[in-house]
């Protein structure tokens, strides 16, 4: 059985954006991904957060935004499934279409803060509870709105998210595209695509340099001057998103993913995946297995 869902919202006929307000007694929905960008905004609960690799607790206030097909779960703490009556989930969530956007964020500069900050949600963005107040009085006031007036206010909070330096990304995978280097480097364009093509196989310094066509010791430092990034640091970040994904849908065995996606033996990928994740594969599939967990059947 896979472990992580697709859930269908249709966000792209009608009204682009989907305000919901949550009164749970827990958290229900199994790991899962859609299509549409979502923030979402715990008033009162607790619990543990799933966000592609990371894996985090939650308590009231957390404000998160979520990139389009970024697996994600929220678990509620066990005592939440004992039907304590005091014990509730509140929450607010908005959904917007991956669509909503596309022209605007490329053709117009007053939205190009929020282009980059949906570029960031590909790895999950949390925006920090001693700041951001502001947001989230916006999002607690959108729940009140709808056709127009919803449409605009959705663009102030992502506007004031795009402005705000109180953030922490959730994931250390790299998600860039090409299309976000076109005003880079040539040769950067034609190393990021050689290694995305090429990481589940084992790639030398020397083969990565040949491809900008460059010796190696001035690619590592042309890399690490473009990137943030050792050549070896960025190949690995690929390599532990990938084998996170395997895990998450529970076809293959350990020592089988370890292999698949890159690496060459169980013990650099043990310590490269708890650098990348603070846990272990084990310890990470384990919190994925821990129950409850519920089948839904999205359509």
């Amino acid at each position: 059985m896979k472990r992580i869902m697709h859930e269908n919202l249709n966000l792209d006929t009608g009204s682009p954006v989907k305000i919901k307000w949550c009164d749970y007694d827990y958290f229900k929905f199994p790991l899962h991904f859609h299509d549409e960008f979502e923030v979402v905004y715990i008033l009162k609960s607790t619990g543990t957060r799933f966000v592609g690799n990371s894996i985090q607790p939650y308590t009231d206030g957390d404000l998160v935004l979520l990139g389009s097909s970024l697996p994600h779960m929220y678990r509620s703490d066990p005592q939440y499934y004992e039907n304590r009556p005091d014990l509730r989930v509140h929450a607010i969530t908005i959904q917007f279409s991956k669509n909503f956007f596309n022209y605007g964020v490329t053709q117009y500069p007053e939205l190009f803060n929020i282009k980059n900050l949906l570029i960031k949600a590909k790895q999950g963005v949390y925006f920090h509870k001693n700041a951001n107040q502001r947001i989230r009085k916006k999002i607690t006031r959108a729940l009140h709105l709808n056709g127009l007036p919803l449409l605009m206010e959705c663009v102030q909070i992502l506007s004031m998210m795009s402005s705000s330096q109180d953030y922490t990304l959730l994931n250390n995978e790299d998600s860039e595209t090409e299309s976000e280097y076109i005003e880079a480097d040539t040769r950067l364009i034609r190393v990021l695509s050689f290694m995305k093509r090429e990481y589940t196989r084992p790639i030398s310094l020397k083969e990565v340099a040949a491809v900008a066509g460059m010796n190696q010791s001035s690619f590592c430092r042309f890399f690490l001057a473009k990137t943030g990034k050792t050549c070896i640091n960025y190949i690995n970040s690929l390599r532990i998103a990938y084998a996170c994904k395997l895990l998450q849908e529970g076809k293959f065995s350990i020592s089988e993913i370890c292999y698949e996606s890159g690496f060459n033996n169980i013990s650099n990928f043990n310590r490269q995946f708890r650098k990348a994740t603070r846990h272990s594969p084990s310890e990470y599939l384990n919190e994925l297995r821990k129950p409850p967990l519920y089948r839904l059947s999205y359509h």
